[in-house]
């Protein structure tokens, strides 16, 4: 063992304490890792070192330059199609889901800070619902969260996208990835929630029009108040999986507000990060480095 790496020793033990915070416990083993690279490096010497290092560009290190899926894949025996992109490898994979009525995934989550940190460590996947960005139309009528469940394991199955699956849902999202994580608990091994309010127990069409399955802001077509918003304050999803809801101090709703998810798993708990309501955008290391967590845990 060289001199660098026995000093290094008790730096790292306290830089990697379990009393630091999750979001500085990951970033401090980054920042080891690149050290003892840098060191391993320097041991080489010579000129080969720096030849090997100026023949390796800057570009290929980030893991969201090259997709490691990506495409159109049939949900349905009538030939539907979604589009899903994967970036980084390993296993659990990360799943995806965003808000609405915009259920356009990939652009949402490509190319941001959050899915860089996340690819970094496994494989994470984000995917266009139905009628959205790259995906086909949705059918032309009122769709529930069994169906849009049911397109989503059909994608995974047909991209190759295998389990263990760690969810992340953004706002709406965030109902989607805990029903599919109640229907196919033996798949998932954690959830996380991103700024997901309460469900509402008398959201009507009446009240806001925008979510009628027919509106013309409404591509998805999901019947979102009776089929989503008062389907699951009635009868909230339920699951095994570890679940880690995330609140934004200054997203859609409060701590409060959002501690009834915290029903949905036995292994549950709550953290509040700085931002507002596309919080992985406003903390993409705080966001994922709970995503992250939960992937170590399998």
């Amino acid at each position: 063992m060289s001199l660098a790496s026995q000093d290094a020793r008790p730096i790292a033990s306290a830089c990697l304490s379990n009393e630091r915070p999750v979001s500085a416990r990951i970033q401090c083993g980054l920042v080891i890792a690149l050290v003892a690279i840098g060191a391993l490096a320097t041991g080489c010497g010579g000129e080969s070192g720096a030849e090997a290092t100026e023949s390796t560009p800057t570009g290929s290190l980030d893991p969201l330059a090259t997709p490691t899926v990506e495409g159109l894949f049939e949900v349905t025996d009538d030939g539907r199609r979604l589009y899903l992109t994967c970036w980084g490898e390993g296993s659990p994979t990360v799943v995806l889901d965003s808000g609405h009525p915009d259920a356009a995934g990939v652009s949402d989550f490509d190319q941001t800070e959050f899915v860089r940190l996340i690819a970094a460590e496994t494989r994470v996947c984000a995917y266009d619902r139905a009628g959205w960005g790259g995906s086909d139309p949705a059918p032309n009528e009122p769709r529930s969260a069994d169906d849009v469940v049911d397109d989503l394991d059909a994608l995974l199955e047909a991209a190759e996208v295998d389990s263990p699956y760690v969810l992340a849902g953004s706002s709406f999202g965030g109902m989607i990835v805990s029903y599919y994580a109640e229907r196919h608990a033996d798949d998932v091994v954690g959830v996380v929630l991103l700024d997901v309010p309460r469900p509402s127990a008398t959201l009507s069409e009446e009240e806001i029009p925008e979510v009628a399955w027919d509106h013309p802001t409404n591509l998805g077509h999901e019947d979102v108040a009776p089929e989503f918003e008062n389907r699951f304050a009635n009868d909230p999803p339920s699951f095994p999986a570890p679940l880690v809801v995330v609140t934004a101090t200054a997203g859609d709703s409060s701590v409060q507000d959002q501690r009834v998810w915290l029903q949905s798993s036995p292994a549950a708990r709550q953290v509040e990060l700085d931002g507002g309501h596309e919080i992985y955008l406003d903390d993409p290391a705080g966001a994922a480095a709970e995503v992250i967590e939960l992937v170590r845990r399998d």
